[in-house]
């Protein structure tokens, strides 16, 4: 990362300073472990149990187990935990206070940091129902979609670019981003979120499943320098082990070569599977929507797309202004104190309102609405297509040692053989399929998302649990086989399976489950720490709740949102960050132009995401490898870190930002400052040794410096010890 300016760099120093000798107590010497806490995924007697053969079972619902502690059930979540701790002569942490809760709640669903006026209304709500409340608004907040969108992309590998030498742009593939934020959003039914992605485009779902299918476009991709048979076989073998490891959770692509050395899949299961995506064609020129991904004709659209949803606000907004004192005056209200919503639900209400003014209205709002979302382009997506009728389905065959040169044995569609004999039912066009193009990747999904099928449902529930706990019920999220972790909790892993299918396949009811559980509000401090961490090292048994650091991706965005400059405008192209001085824009096969400063101050979610050039601090902070799936960011502590946090530019001036909002705030009044710094920051008071050491610390240095309107550079310095602090970091 880039050091400031010189004088940048000494004031660096004396924040360091005053982190480290002043403010040690008060700030840096919150009790986090900083190398993080990565539960060890060797296989154990514990965590093997019930392991490939397990998987494979179809899903039962176990009784929901009697404990002796019943009065810490919360939830049935408890009882299963609470059970295997009773096993092993353990007892659970107390909970945490209502503080650290609801900062760990509040991340956990939508990535952001609590406001002050959110922990003030929670901490003085004594009713029953105050946690369940706080579940429920956050759920219900956009930005949970926008969250847990980015836990699925790490999944998928999403990547804007091709990677490889030339890392060419895929200009359009933002939609699909955008699209698994609505799913969230909308708590759409999972089962149908994945057959919409595996073949959206022969499920009659429109331009939405055109959208979906962008799943296909997501891996890297060598647009050169390769022999085309070569590059449609890479290109199905990266997809199919995808398929495999995104959504039933095995590692597939080990089946490529030989038979699998660990799990029953062989490799004719290998290619059998292969065999539904063998139609798919990507990027030749009759492809549908392909040629939207020609830059600068998409800019063109764009650009256009924009003028016309101005000029249609514009006149919406025009009408609105002309009736704006008339509503305002129906309703008793000041026109100033009129909003656009308080204005559409009344307008029309009146029976002063003409018939032609009130269809004048709706024609408007109408011409707003239907151009918003993929309708506003002619090119829709960037996605896939199935041959034409007249042209051949290409054959599947069996590769010995995974070489084009050494094709054994034809093979059809055909589902895992390890999987129970029902998945019959899902392929009543098995004879269709041999020959026809269109409809494999159909059955495919209706394979895939059957409640039937002993797989998907366990290795979604893990993934959820995991950003929930810090550790998968399966450690390795993708990997559910002999090789894996196993499953420290089978029995639990499949009461919740059972429980998403009857809940209709939808998340916010798993996450309500989970989040109210006592097992979820327990602290990360345990009165017996050593006896228990003795019998059981790694926190399988959830006997206290992990510390975890947060991804770079929320870092920044917790840091523009205390700073007051974080914009929640969702959707649209990415934006593409600043990047530190001694940084190239220029590069052989691409150019990095930063966007408007307006535009990156937008959640992380939105960045450009490019394979060949990760922005640097997420980059840090272990940003996930978009080559390959990721189940689960890695949570190290490097130097790089330090100076990301301390001497970036983005960290210099966040700081500075964060001190006119303190200063707007609190008035000059150094204790008054300091106040605020704590509550926006960690959201609490400071003790009375923090406030002043604090208190000290600004008059002191502020004394030397120059009074003008804006924040002295003592207290940017202590707001940028604040974002270094480990409570800012980590989460208890």
């Amino acid at each position: 990362m880039a050091l400031r300016r010189p004088h940048a760099v000494i004031v660096g120093f004396q924040s360091i300073a005053l982190a480290s000798v002043t403010l040690s107590l008060a700030l840096l010497a919150y009790p986090f472990e900083l190398s993080g806490e990565t539960p060890r995924e060797t296989a154990s007697a514990e965590r093997g149990q019930g392991k490939s053969d397990w998987a494979f079972k179809l899903i039962a619902s176990p009784a929901v187990p009697e404990v002796k502690q019943a009065g810490m059930v919360l939830t049935p979540v408890d009882a299963f935990i609470l059970a295997k701790q009773d096993a092993q002569g353990i007892e659970p942490a107390p909970l945490a206070s209502r503080h650290a809760f609801l900062r760990r709640v509040t991340f956990d669903v939508t990535g952001l940091p609590p406001t002050p006026e959110e922990i003030d209304a929670f901490l003085t709500d004594n009713s029953p129902q105050a946690y369940e409340k706080v579940v429920n608004r956050l759920l219900d907040s956009p930005q949970y979609g926008e969250r847990w969108a980015r836990h699925w992309l790490d999944v998928v590998r999403f990547a804007e670019t091709d990677g490889f030498a030339i890392d060419e742009e895929r200009p359009t593939l933002w939609r699909y981003r955008d699209y698994v934020v609505r799913v969230f959003n909308e708590d759409r039914p999972f089962d149908r979120f994945i057959r919409e992605q595996l073949a959206g485009d022969e499920l009659d779902a429109g331009s939405e499943g055109v959208v979906a299918t962008g799943f296909y476009r997501l891996g890297p991709w060598e647009a050169d320098n390769m022999v085309p048979e070569n590059k449609r076989q890479d290109y199905l073998n990266e997809i199919t082990d995808a398929v495999g490891s995104v959504f039933l959770g095995l590692t597939v692509g080990c089946a490529r070569c030989h038979d699998h050395k660990y799990d029953p899949v062989s490799t004719e299961d290998y290619y059998s599977l292969q065999a539904f995506l063998a139609p798919l064609k990507r990027a030749e020129p009759a492809a549908k929507f392909i040629e939207a991904e020609k830059r600068g004709e998409f800019h063109s659209q764009y650009a256009k797309a924009e003028e016309e949803m101005i000029r249609r606000q514009r006149a919406l907004s025009k009408f609105r202004t002309s009736f704006r004192p008339r509503v305002a005056s129906i309703l008793k209200k000041a026109v100033a104190d009129l909003d656009d919503k308080q204005f559409d639900e009344a307008f029309g209400k009146d029976p002063s309102f003409t018939k032609d003014e009130i269809n004048q209205f709706n024609k408007l709002k109408m011409a707003v609405g239907e151009f918003k979302g993929p309708a506003r382009f002619k090119a829709v997506a960037c996605a896939i297509a199935n041959p034409t009728d007249e042209e051949p389905v290409p054959e599947t065959r069996v590769l010995k040692g995974g070489s084009l040169t050494s094709p054994l044995q034809k093979v059809t569609p055909a589902f895992l053989s390890a999987v129970p004999a029902w998945s019959a039912e899902c392929f009543e066009e098995q004879p269709k399929l041999k020959s026809a193009g269109t409809g494999r990747r159909k059955v495919l999904a209706q394979w895939i998302a059957s409640p039937k099928n002993p797989l998907t449902a366990r290795v979604l529930v893990n993934r959820i649990w995991q950003h929930h706990f810090g550790a998968g019920i399966v450690a390795t999220a993708n990997d559910f086989g002999v090789n894996g972790s196993g499953a420290s909790h089978p029995e639990l892993l499949d009461y919740l399976a059972t429980r998403l299918i009857e809940n209709g396949w939808r998340l916010k009811p798993l996450h309500r489950l989970l989040l109210l559980s006592r097992t979820y509000q327990i602290s990360s401090r345990h009165p017996q720490h050593e006896a228990c961490a003795k019998i059981d090292p790694d926190n399988r048994l959830l006997w206290r709740a992990h510390f975890r650091r947060l991804e770079g991706e929320v870092l920044r965005d917790s840091m523009l949102a205390v700073s007051g400059r974080l914009l929640l405008v969702a959707g649209g192209p990415g934006f593409f960050e600043e990047l530190p001085p001694e940084m190239g824009r220029d590069f052989d096969m691409f150019k990095w132009d930063p966007s408007e400063e307006d535009q990156r101050r937008r959640r992380s979610l939105y960045q450009f995401q490019r394979r060949n050039l990760i922005v640097p601090m997420m980059e840090s902070f272990d940003a996930a490898d978009m080559s390959t799936s990721c189940p689960r960011r890695g949570a190290s502590v490097t130097t790089p870190q330090v100076f990301t946090l301390f001497n970036s530019n983005f960290a210099y001036e966040t700081s500075r930002h964060f001190a006119r909002r303190v200063q707007r705030e609190a008035g000059p009044v150094p204790r008054r400052q300091v106040e605020w710094v704590f509550s926006f920051a960690f959201g609490r008071k400071p003790s009375p040794s923090e406030l002043d050491v604090g208190a000290r610390f600004l008059e002191k240095q502020s004394g030397a410096e120059t009074a003008d309107s804006e924040p002295s550079k003592a207290l940017a310095d202590l707001c940028l010890v604040a974002l270094n602090a480990n409570e800012f970091l980590y989460l208890e």
